[in-house]
């Protein structure tokens, strides 16, 4: 057994932590764990991976990285690679002649087209909007207004309301409304009406409607609005005749 892997092992049972423990805070794999404290380095992948895990290791079980890293090195020392873990090389490419050239003929290239386009754009013609559409001229002895002036169509006259037949009178809810309606003494609805809805009713003589928040409702008689009946919760009885243009109020 290895001098280094000694120290870890010894290390780590003197406080008591286990493989797996060591495992988990880690995150090195238990097996390169045991191979460092049985200093069978040949199991773990590589001396520079071997290294990473002794210092690791050490740190964890509160050694001296430094000190712990020193005497592996001594144990294993580098054979099938040259290159220390803490020192790196870096080699800058040079550019030689050739790769110059190359690189300003490719520069040439580029400025050659920015300096083509430039002058395209320079000389380019601006393209001339066409002339807007000239107005023929009237023929002599031709009055103006038979060639300049559109021909006049006549207006049509408003086609008249349609006469309403009988009696009709459209109930529109603003509020929610209970209503009872009796078309030609007969009684033809009773129901509440939502805000928002809308009824028609038509009769030939008469229609009696009551209301139960009077205003709560829009009424229309014969196509004309009519003014309000009451306030909302008001309960208002409204009757209204052929030919009538005026709703009659008979209780309220």
């Amino acid at each position: 057994m290895g001098q280094v892997g000694e120290i870890l092992r010894s290390t780590r049972q003197e406080k008591g932590i286990s493989l797996r423990e060591a495992e988990e805070a880690t995150k090195i794999r238990r097996k390169y764990l045991e191979a460092l404290e049985n200093g069978t380095y040949d199991e773990i992948p590589g001396r520079v991976y071997a290294l990473g895990f002794v210092r690791n290791y050490a740190r964890y079980l509160g050694l001296d990285p430094a000190e712990v890293t020193a005497r592996f090195k001594e144990e294993y020392p580098a054979k099938e690679d040259p290159y220390s873990v803490e020192e790196t090389s870096i080699t800058v490419p040079r550019l030689t002649a050739g790769k110059w050239g190359r690189w300003l003929l490719v520069l040439g290239v580029i400025l050659l087209l920015w300096g083509v386009n430039r002058l395209y754009g320079y000389y380019r013609p601006t393209p001339v909007p066409p002339p807007p559409p000239s107005v023929a001229e009237p023929a002599p002895g031709t009055p103006p207004s038979a060639t300049s002036q559109p021909p006049v169509t006549p207006q049509q006259p408003p086609a008249p309301p349609p006469q309403v037949q009988g009696v009709e009178i459209k109930v529109k809810a603003t509020g929610d409304c209970w209503i009872g309606v009796a078309i030609d003494g007969k009684n033809d609805f009773s129901g509440t009406l939502k805000s928002g809805e809308e009824k028609t009713f038509q009769g030939q003589d008469r229609i009696n409607i009551t209301l139960g928040s009077a205003g709560a409702v829009e009424v229309t008689l014969n196509g004309q609005a009519q003014p309000p009946l009451g306030k909302r919760g008001d309960v208002v009885t409204f009757e209204a005749d052929k030919g009538a243009n005026q709703l009659r109020i008979i209780k309220k």
